[in-house]
């Protein structure tokens, strides 16, 4: 099969991820190429390593449970608790969160952030990987989008995770390297490039909306860079054959605790697909699609 399957990023939206290769698995559709960017790159990794989405979720409600995923702090940007004091001081906190990356690089501690991908991959490999796998990150010193094929994945899915101003950048050699969203946050072209034919990318994101007319030069500024953002996401997509698109766009980027809502939301989604997803893994289509290429070119 050439089927490749692109994974996006998104935070704990893409969990859903999860759900979504559960349901291929279970119609016997397996993709022989991954491609992940930022959490797409963790749910990727562990999926290629193992070849199967068995213990998967175990997996992932394992890692969210420990001691080095508290860690990291991420509840400090997000909580469903009802109590309005510990809501309001998420508020708090992430309005001035910027402001403190003045004096520090990330919100997550660099011992903390190498523990936690360390505990997930240790010493394994690209080679070590049942599926052909690949993650990218930006690099930005030189501004290029780094594809990794080989090496540690540890340091790749790192790499591919780093969200500026959230976890340190990994750093090798003379590479400085953050989440491969930055740059490319469908991994469509990296997945093509890695061998795939047809693609089937998992798209997180939904069309911005805001409430009224923008009363600021900031607010101004943040709608335009929602908007760039996603039209720039809707010529990546317009590459693949299939997008399925989990119903995810609500949930907090740090709401790691609604696991099990995320996941299913990608098994809905999947579910809704499949159809389309056993079209595009036919031959038929790939000769159909090969001849409208050439009538158009």
């Amino acid at each position: 099969m050439s089927l490749g399957i692109a994974l996006g990023g998104g935070g704990a939206k893409g969990l859903a991820h999860i759900g979504v290769l559960e349901v291929l698995e279970e119609h016997g559709i397996k993709p022989a190429y991954v491609a992940g960017t930022s959490i797409g790159s963790v749910v990727g990794a562990i999926y290629c390593l193992q070849g199967t989405t068995k213990g998967l979720r175990d997996k992932a409600k394992q890692m969210i449970a420990s001691e080095e995923f508290r860690d990291l702090e991420l509840d400090k940007f997000y909580t469903d608790a009802e109590n309005i004091l510990e809501r309001f001081k998420n508020e708090v906190f992430e309005k001035f969160f910027l402001g403190s990356l003045l004096f520090k690089k990330s919100h997550s501690k660099y011992e903390a952030t190498k523990k936690i991908f360390s505990d997930m991959f240790g010493t394994r490999e690209f080679q070590d990987c049942v599926l052909r796998f690949t993650c990218n990150a930006l690099d930005i010193l030189s501004g290029e989008e780094i594809k990794f094929t080989e090496g540690s994945l540890s340091h790749a899915v790192w790499s591919s995770c780093a969200i500026p101003g959230i976890f340190p950048p990994f750093i090798k050699d003379e590479r400085l390297f953050v989440d491969g969203g930055v740059i490319d946050n469908i991994p469509v072209q990296p997945v093509l490039d890695l061998g795939a034919r047809n693609v089937l990318a998992v798209y997180l994101s939904k069309r911005p909306q805001f409430q009224g007319k923008p009363s600021t030069g900031f607010q101004i500024n943040q709608r335009s860079y929602f908007f760039m953002k996603y039209h720039l996401d809707q010529r990546v997509l317009a590459q693949a054959d299939l997008v399925i698109r989990p119903k995810v766009a609500e949930f907090h980027w740090a709401d790691f605790r609604s696991i099990d809502v995320l996941i299913e939301r990608g098994r809905v989604a999947a579910t809704g697909s499949i159809e389309a997803v056993k079209r595009i893994s036919t031959r038929r289509y790939r000769f159909k699609r090969y001849l409208r290429r050439l009538v158009s070119s």
